[in-house]
């Protein structure tokens, strides 16, 4: 596998970079080629002029991307234009499908999913990009895991240059898609991924119940509307700065035994109830959450570890505008230390999409970290595996100290758990006194 990341301003930058691959591909044998086009700028006509422009090159080429909240390329944000990552696989056959979805008819893009992936042959993992705000996810997945359980999964949502952009689009080989789903499948023996995620936001004082929740709009917690959950506890008010003022608190839920995220867009000023990213289960329990850079710094440091640890020859980087919104100028010390691997790309999306155990689960506010390589046992390991430490250069690290937000928090959630243990043998003694 080899792969080429480029970053471009304007569509008619795209002829130099093709003559590059070109050069590449006339010298070397392959099976397949894949480009990835992630663009925060171009629009249906430039990037029908990129998918022209490819195929007028390599006619049996697959291409699939989305538009974003901002590209990755090389391990730095790229907010001007267009990426175009290239792959191209030696032995891997790519498959790329389009499917537009019309809304109450989610459930048939599921199965369409569902069945693209179990006729393949040979598959190893799929990708799936789709136009979260438009469409209803949460249906798509359900239907779209009971596909064949040892395929791995990945994937995100489109998104727009600002985050709260509900119109996105997804391409494919020819099309682009304001409401669709692309997926990409990966097949051979010889084709190998690795897929890990990262979060770093804690859950922050005590567990409160989803007690009326319709589809993606949260209407109450204990029985409390959603709103007024924030503005008590943390003053976020339902006004023009909601959505800026809840960045760092959104509420962390539990889905088949893993900690996800759901961000908060928008609160209703007359009912107060909360438009979220994704929908949580009714009944369920939640936590309100908070970011803190320490504890963000450190998953991805863990991130970093294990991309490195299955020395990839491409490494595409999923992760959630929130993130971006989160770090501002920081935000390539974040994604910088993988360019340290191998070559990167990826983009800001909004929402994040992985298959853990039998489910396809949807995050938020997640980082997601793909590596691919072709062949079996990695030929070298790199610099820093094995018992000595990843060597980070000072450039791509974060500060070190302990910051007053975790503190904090951890006051909060102690004095939480102590006044619950308070209650609980309180409830014992009012208990034992009635039995006597």
């Amino acid at each position: 596998m080899k792969q080429f990341n480029y970053e471009f301003t304007a569509a008619s930058e795209v002829t130099k970079a093709l003559s590059e691959v070109y050069a590449y591909t006339q010298r070397t044998s392959f099976k397949s080629i894949l480009f990835h086009l992630y663009t925060i700028a171009f629009g249906r006509e430039e990037i029908h002029e990129i998918q022209q422009e490819i195929k007028e090159m390599y006619p049996d080429a697959h291409i699939a991307g989305t538009s974003s909240n901002g590209d990755i390329c090389d391990g730095h944000l790229a907010e001007y234009g267009l990426v175009m990552a290239v792959s191209i696989f030696e032995s891997t056959e790519i498959g790329v499908h389009l499917f537009e979805t019309e809304e109450g008819r989610e459930g048939d893009t599921g199965r369409d999913i569902c069945r693209s992936i179990d006729v393949t042959d040979n598959i190893k993992a799929a990708e799936i990009l789709m136009t979260l705000k438009s469409i209803n996810s949460t249906k798509i997945l359900r239907e779209a895991e009971k596909c064949e359980k040892s395929v791995k999964i990945f994937g995100a949502g489109s998104a727009g240059k600002k985050i709260e952009e509900n119109v996105t689009m997804v391409i494919g080989d020819t099309e682009t898609s304001e409401h669709g789903v692309v997926l990409v499948t990966y097949s051979g023996d010889d084709f190998h991924i690795d897929i890990h995620h990262a979060i770093g936001w804690k859950p922050l004082g005590r567990d409160l119940t989803v007690t009326r929740i319709e589809d993606k709009r949260l209407y109450e917690l204990d029985g409390v509307p959603a709103g007024d959950i924030y503005s008590k506890y943390l003053d976020i008010q339902a006004d023009e700065n909601f959505f800026a003022n809840i960045l760092e608190f959104p509420i962390m839920s539990n889905q088949h035994g893993h900690e996800v995220l759901r961000m908060p867009f928008s609160c209703n000023t007359e009912d107060r109830s909360i438009m979220l990213a994704a929908d949580i289960k009714q009944g369920s329990k939640v936590n309100l959450s908070y970011g803190d850079p320490d504890v963000i710094k450190s998953d991805v440091e863990d991130l970093v570890w294990n991309v490195r640890s299955f020395a990839p020859q491409a490494v595409f980087l999923y992760s959630c505008g929130v993130r971006r919104l989160y770090w501002k100028y920081l935000i390539n010390k974040e994604t910088g230390p993988f360019s340290l691997i191998a070559p990167v790309s990826g983009f800001y999306s909004s929402g994040e999409i992985i298959r853990m155990g039998e489910y396809i689960i949807e995050h938020h506010v997640t980082l997601i970290a793909i590596g691919m390589r072709e062949g079996g046992q990695a030929m070298s390991q790199p610099t820093g595996i094995g018992d000595k430490e990843i060597e980070v250069p000072e450039e791509h690290k974060m500060h070190d100290q302990l910051s007053m937000v975790r503190r904090l928090a951890n006051f909060i959630n102690v004095t939480a758990a102590e006044l619950r243990e308070a209650n609980e043998n309180l409830q014992e003694k009012l208990q034992d006194r009635t039995k006597n």
